[in-house]
């Protein structure tokens, strides 16, 4: 079930590439990898010249992909700028948690209340994997995993309309965890164990509690320290991304 959310880590693929839509799709990917990896940092101007070199691209298929990058709100396209990979505040920080507190916390009070009809088998099974690739230091796939609970949490409701916009929320969160959060949180998987132990115990009032705290309380973990903005060789970042004709 969840194998096909939204998801902002590139699938495997080869870069020999057939048609327009996965090209941008290619590019479009590894951009947003590098900066989730940290090689592209906050304020950094994606500029286009090295860009269409790197990827063997024209400069009109590079905006086609800016611009499809700057509707799901990874990058923004400033006047006079270009394309910039966006340095995010505090306050919109707490606003993308406030809505994610909306939609969550409704969530988990309708689980608990039907706690008796519920399937939490693949839950559980999804936190013991979060909790293992934790342990073995794979930020990038923890931080897939950690948004993956949110959205399989989630899909338990049945109301795709509720689904789709928490993926679009977790997608965002999911940037600021990968450029900004310098550990994974140490609670996390010890919160989503509790989170469903409410739920499959029925308690709605703690399963609503739980949730808000585990939401709040990482809304301020990963922006205490920004890191300093660079200014990176995107030529050497994507030299082994060329698309090949």
């Amino acid at each position: 079930m969840y194998e096909e959310r939204m998801s902002l880590s590139a699938p495997e693929k080869s870069n020999h590439l057939s048609n327009n839509e996965d090209t941008d799709q290619h590019i479009y990917h590894a951009i947003v990898d590098a900066i989730m990896n940290r090689q592209i940092g906050p304020g950094t101007r994606l500029v286009e010249a090295p860009l269409c070199e790197a990827f063997g691209v024209t400069r009109g298929v590079l905006r086609r992909v800016f611009v499809k990058l700057a509707h799901d709100r990874v990058i923004e396209i400033q006047p006079n700028r270009g394309a910039v990979v966006p340095e995010h505040d505090f306050q919109e920080t707490e606003a993308i948690f406030e809505a994610r507190s909306m939609l969550e916390i409704g969530t988990v009070k309708k689980l608990a209340r039907k706690y008796k009809q519920l399937d939490l088998s693949e839950l559980k099974a999804l936190i013991d994997k979060e909790e293992k690739v934790r342990s073995a230091g794979n930020l990038k796939e923890w931080i897939k995993l950690s948004g993956d609970f949110h959205i399989c949490l989630c899909e338990a409701n049945h109301n795709p309309i509720v689904t789709g916009y928490l993926q679009t929320l977790i997608a965002r969160t999911s940037l600021l965890i990968g450029m900004y959060e310098t550990k994974p949180n140490h609670c996390s998987v010890e919160e989503h164990h509790a989170i469903l132990e409410a739920i499959e115990q029925g308690d709605e009032q703690k399963a609503i509690k739980l949730m808000e705290a585990h939401l709040g309380e990482y809304a301020r973990s990963f922006l205490d320290e920004q890191p300093d903005t660079k200014s990176p060789n995107l030529i050497d970042i994507f030299q082994n991304k060329k698309l090949q004709k």
